[in-house]
């Protein structure tokens, strides 16, 4: 329920037999809300302070155990009222009220402790994926190809540790209700970079149009899906289903990697929907490191395919250096590269990407005359250009890969020339 109301009071009968009037009893409440416990009239415990306003109201923690003094509990009927106000929130909720319960009374403390202890164990795979990965880097095993898998596990360990702090921090209800938004948009994040990666090594022509229809579904999932637990849940799942996408078509060309991949973000779809929320606990960090590491490995093991250009025949080879790692690759298999810096990224014909310690400058200066500047940040290879047509701020080069270029005002004159000699 919605708290809408300056002051919302709940009221209930517990019947409590004669045999039982000597048991011990508590009022739990789990709630981004205020908290004050009535029992047969009397305060028996608060959290917080309820107020009528902002100014009035003292944020009490989310969750709260109040034991009922032996004395107030008489046999029969006992009236409980709980009155609840939470002015402190600075965000929508669909239900601040997560849980209302009596029984027992419940150790807070170990029972956060023995819900989190799963998550805190499961967070081992990807920190120990991510310092893998960084010692390959580091040594020169591994090239800057694997740096977007280890953003994602470096994401994944961040959001695992904000979900366990609960052990440590005791959060009042609005820096609670920040944690969890926090991490509903942590799991946004990583969801949108391993459906990148899996369109970077499996369908990169089509990167850009998956990754924002990937978006959009998962911007309607936060407008219909109610509470920030389904939400996560929600979107990670969206992702899975666009990673499967994402390779459906290399699956289809009998990719075997790519078929692997897209039976198991579906089974892992249909996992995190039949568990729900609590397969965010220990099921989603095992899932996006794993995805994270294997699609990793496939950018940087992934063989080079010629799809549009024949090779020449003795066509000599460029080695470019990423670092103390060097690739050796074949002028005609780069489809168009990219400036970054002081560093420049390879684009290739099997989808890869290579990130190479070189300014496109230089590396242009070690490519054959069919490659020509057409942008201050884009340089092509003209036997890969389809053509050019007009766009939104001049001149646009489409690519053999599905790519589509700006081409600079200051370029378009060599890019033409370069055209005519091919032509």
């Amino acid at each position: 329920m919605k708290l809408t109301a300056p002051i919302t009071i709940l009221s209930a009968i517990v019947s409590v037999p004669l045999d039982d009037v000597d048991e011990t009893l508590a009022v739990d409440v789990d709630a981004m809300a205020s908290v004050e416990v009535r029992w047969n009239g009397t305060l028996i415990g608060h959290n917080g302070v309820p107020g009528m306003d902002r100014a009035s109201e003292t944020p009490g923690l989310y969750s709260a155990s109040m034991p009922v003094p032996p004395h107030l509990i008489r046999p029969g009927h006992n009236r409980v009222r709980i009155i609840l106000s939470a002015h402190h929130l600075w965000f929508p909720v669909s239900q601040p009220i997560h849980r209302l319960a009596i029984g027992l009374p419940r150790d807070a403390e170990a029972y956060t402790l023995r819900h989190y202890l799963p998550t805190l164990t499961t967070l081992v795979v990807p920190a120990c994926a991510f310092l893998l990965l960084a010692v390959l880097l580091f040594i020169g095993r591994v090239g800057r190809v694997v740096l977007p898998a280890m953003t994602i596990l470096a994401l994944v360990v961040v959001q695992g540790l904000i979900e366990v702090s609960k052990i440590a921090v005791l959060y009042v209800y609005p820096w609670h209700l920040a944690r969890l938004i926090v991490l509903t948009g942590l799991t946004a994040i990583v969801g949108m970079l391993l459906v990148v990666l899996t369109c970077r090594v499996f369908l990169p022509s089509r990167t850009r149009e998956v990754s924002i229809g990937t978006a959009v579904a998962m911007a309607l999932a936060f407008l219909i899906v109610p509470g920030l637990d389904r939400q996560a849940l929600a979107v990670f799942v969206i992702a899975l289903v666009a990673v499967a996408a994402g390779s459906t078509p290399a699956a289809a060309r009998r990719d075997r990697r790519a078929a692997t991949l897209l039976v198991a973000a579906v089974l892992l779809a249909i996992w995190a929907c039949r568990a729900g929320p609590d397969f965010l606990d220990t099921g989603y960090y095992v899932t996006a490191a794993a995805g994270a590491v294997a699609l990793g490995f496939l950018a940087m093991l992934r063989p080079v395919r010629a799809i549009d250009a024949p090779i020449p025949v003795n066509e000599p080879t460029v080695t470019l250096r990423d670092g103390v790692r060097h690739h050796i690759i074949r002028p005609s298999q780069i489809i168009f590269l990219r400036a970054d810096d002081d560093y420049c990224t390879i684009h290739l014909c099997d989808g890869r990407e290579i990130m190479v310690t070189m300014t496109l400058k230089a590396v242009l200066a070690l490519l054959p005359a069919d490659f020509v500047r057409i942008h201050r940040g884009h340089a092509i290879n003209v036997r890969h250009l389809s053509g050019t047509r007009p766009g939104p701020s001049g001149r646009v080069a489409d690519l053999s890969d599905g790519a589509a270029l700006p081409v600079g005002r200051t370029y378009a004159a060599d890019l033409r020339a370069l055209i005519e000699r091919h032509s």
